[in-house]
């Protein structure tokens, strides 16, 4: 079987670069037909770019039809004399620029010269451009007018004569006006005051008061310690805070100690358990008989060379497939 050395691939799906490559690790996406590179390295051999380097999706072909998409800049642009004529040609930007500087914008455009457009119908009330000959239409329609001078400012004092009478306004003929006034101050028993000792019999004093029903009251904050009154949900927190809102299971005496397996000496009895078991922190280094453990584990001599430099002697390797995968 002949060896064979495959690079990461996408043979379906999505176009584009890969998420993430190493540095200088190859993979090629043949839904856009392009090659990629990693490019750089982030100090753990990670790339910190990812660039096309060939294939036709990513670069112009010499032949054949192909779609380019994005903004292209050319080194060499058109010259002045070769503004574009043909429909295919290129256009310059400078071209472009002159035939938009002799447009006016949509958007609140700044006309000169006389600027015309056509004349609405007589009557319109629209967003339409008036013209100077659909304000003259508009003026001739009011006609000669019909508020004469000695009808309506008869006093000749520049003011209508309605709006004279409206200046002032003698006190019966205001309506809605109230028919009495209260006095500025005046002094009440209580007696005199309907219900006010039945409400006050209603009241509790303020010392020494005897409340009934279920009275309530601000609930003070945790650790408050003054002759603030204390709440229902004052004491249920100050209750949690102590049990430090233990499980339902374990918010008792009898139900820790429980938990702890009614052992009184717990600590001691954990602490001989764990004697027994190896370190985490070690990583296997404290196993009493690391051989013992490999054979045990099926590892052979391979396991005690290092990844970087494993060395195989006594024979030859055949048939391998280096696959970078897909991506």
């Amino acid at each position: 079987m002949a060896n064979t050395i495959q690079l990461k691939r996408r043979v379906s799906g999505v176009a584009g670069a890969p998420a993430s490559l190493k540095s200088g690790e190859l993979a090629h996406n043949e839904v856009d037909d392009t090659l990629y590179v990693g490019k750089g390295d982030d100090g753990s051999g990670n790339a910190t770019s990812i660039v096309s380097v060939a294939g036709s999706g990513g670069f112009v072909a010499s032949v054949g039809n192909q779609t380019i998409g994005g903004a292209k800049t050319f080194s060499l642009v058109p010259k002045s004399g070769q503004d574009a004529s043909g429909g295919s040609d290129l256009v310059r930007k400078s071209q472009v620029d002159s035939l938009l500087s002799a447009k006016a914008p949509l958007a609140s455009p700044t006309f000169t010269g006389s600027p015309t457009a056509p004349t609405a119908v007589t009557g319109t009330n629209s967003t339409q451009v008036a013209t100077t000959a659909f304000v003259n239409q508009a003026i001739v329609g009011f006609g000669a007018g019909d508020m004469a001078k000695s009808t309506y400012d008869s006093d000749n004092d520049g003011k209508v004569d309605a709006a004279e009478i409206a200046d002032a306004a003698p006190w019966s003929g205001i309506t809605g006006k109230p028919t009495s006034f209260a006095p500025s101050s005046h002094s009440h028993s209580i007696g005199q005051i309907t219900g006010l000792q039945s409400a006050l019999n209603g009241k509790s004093p303020l010392t020494s008061p005897t409340f009934g029903g279920t009275p309530t009251a601000p609930t003070a904050s945790t650790g408050t310690n003054t002759t603030q009154i204390a709440t229902t949900g004052f004491v249920a927190a100050a209750i949690g805070a102590l049990i430090d809102t233990a499980p339902g299971a374990m918010n008792t005496l009898n139900e820790l100690a429980a938990a702890l397996g009614d052992d009184p000496n717990f600590a001691a009895s954990v602490t001989n358990a764990l004697a027994g078991k190896l370190a985490a922190a070690s990583n296997l280094s404290d196993l009493p008989n690391k051989g013992a453990a490999r054979s045990n584990l099926g590892l052979g001599s391979m396991a005690l060379q290092n990844s970087g430099s494993v060395a195989i002697t006594g024979g030859s390797i055949t048939g391998i497939a280096l696959d970078g995968g897909t991506f």
